[in-house]
């Protein structure tokens, strides 16, 4: 189960899950804190790599409640995920190949490429509430990260953005497919 997994540096998954919700309680720099944590975990990728548990799915939902979603995420090179919005900040630590976020702005009512953002194994990135990004795998192999939303992704109604036109669309399983 996953309950049983260790995550990096011998970290039960009970610890991290309660290590990142300490740190997004924090009062100072959520972010920040989580961001720590993150970095501690994702220190030791091998060790990160080989406690995930196999999965068909390029996306498994290990945890969310009020403050945090924790999702284990793979990206194909093949496949470029869709440009769409969190509507909250998100820490992203890299365990196998590298994951790349391409950056978009609203202007009016298109989107503006505006830059990069990868993350590889043992690297930690964090990108803001209000970013627009797409993402792929920017390597020969998948990326493997450890992504940390902090609030409930699933309850959260974002946009999916067709980058041609920069029209939006509900972001749903539907949509996305």
């Amino acid at each position: 189960t996953v309950r049983e997994v260790k995550l990096g540096l011998a970290v039960s998954y009970d610890r991290f899950v309660a290590d990142v919700r300490d740190a997004a309680a924090s009062a100072d720099d959520p972010m920040a804190a989580v961001e720590r944590v993150m970095r501690e975990t994702v220190a030791d990728p091998a060790a990160v790599a080989s406690a995930v548990p196999e999965r068909e799915d390029d996306e498994l939902h290990l945890h969310e409640d009020a403050s945090v979603s924790i999702w284990v995420c793979r990206f194909r090179q093949d496949v470029v995920m869709p440009a769409h919005e969190h509507k909250m900040p998100v820490v992203i630590g890299g365990f196998a190949g590298i994951e790349k976020s391409i950056l978009y702005r609203r202007v009016g009512d298109e989107l503006e490429r505006i830059g990069e953002r990868s993350v590889g194994p043992g690297e930690v990135i964090t990108i803001g509430a209000d970013a627009i990004h797409a993402v792929t795998a920017a390597s020969s192999q998948p990326s493997h990260a450890l992504h940390v939303y902090l609030g409930e992704l699933t309850k959260v109604e974002r946009d999916l953005f067709d980058e041609a036109t920069g029209g939006t669309v509900p972001f749903t399983d539907a949509n996305f497919e």
